[in-house]
């Protein structure tokens, strides 16, 4: 497949607001061989997704940076082939730590072996195992992320088990947007979540980022 890697990198520069180091770089080329390598074997992605790899689906998960804040524990629900999770952690500091939940064996694999092969491991965290499975109170994350994983209510449910007071869910979403933060409005879950901020996708019109804060333990709210 043959990606336009320089209007990628110029693409990523411009929503980080710094040039893209070397071995930034080179990460993002290897992770893409490697899952177009693997994808022939295990269809770790769908057809139109290697299409738009680099186009929609990397600079999608780019699209998260600038909602992180510089020091983090972060848990990537649902996290598949690595997207947003492991590029979130190429693109981020040691002070963020990623947690990807994958229970899918094949992915899951995929992962471990990416984060080692691109050295990783020091950020990116595996987990062969579904978020429903942690304890129902763990409470121990600064923000949840996803990608096409759920409904938006949800997402809210595993982030309310996950996130500490005051924590972020980063929810990423496409048209039907509008109607599911309706429903979830509608939802008994709602009272434990800020109103939701949408926050466009500069280059996926459809695409948005549904951010939701955790109401605190102080208004006798919070879980």
């Amino acid at each position: 497949m043959d990606y336009d890697w320089e209007g990628c990198f110029n693409s990523i520069q411009l929503v980080l607001g710094y040039p893209l180091n070397d071995r930034v770089q080179q990460q993002l080329q290897r992770y893409t061989q490697y899952l177009l390598e693997w994808n022939r074997t295990y269809n770790l992605i769908g057809p139109a997704a290697v299409h738009d790899l680099l186009s929609r689906h990397i600079l999608d998960s780019v699209s998260l940076i600038p909602l992180l804040p510089e020091t983090a524990k972060i848990a990537d629900m649902g996290s598949g082939a690595g997207l947003p999770g492991l590029i979130l952690a190429m693109l981020s500091p040691p002070s963020r730590q990623f947690h990807l939940y994958e229970a899918n064996q094949k992915k899951s694999r995929f992962l471990n072996y990416i984060a080692t092969e691109l050295q990783l491991i020091d950020r990116a965290h595996i987990h062969k195992q579904r978020v429903e499975e942690l304890h129902p109170d763990s409470h121990t994350y600064d923000i949840t992320t996803c990608r096409a994983l759920a409904s938006l209510e949800i997402i809210a449910k595993l982030s309310r088990s996950l996130l500490k007071p005051d924590g972020v869910c980063l929810a990423m979403k496409g048209r039907n947007a509008p109607d599911e933060i309706h429903i979830f409005k509608n939802s008994k879950l709602e009272k434990y979540f800020t109103s939701p901020t949408i926050h466009p996708i500069p280059h996926n019109p459809e695409g948005m980022i549904i951010q939701m804060r955790m109401v605190s333990r102080e208004t006798g709210m919070h879980p």
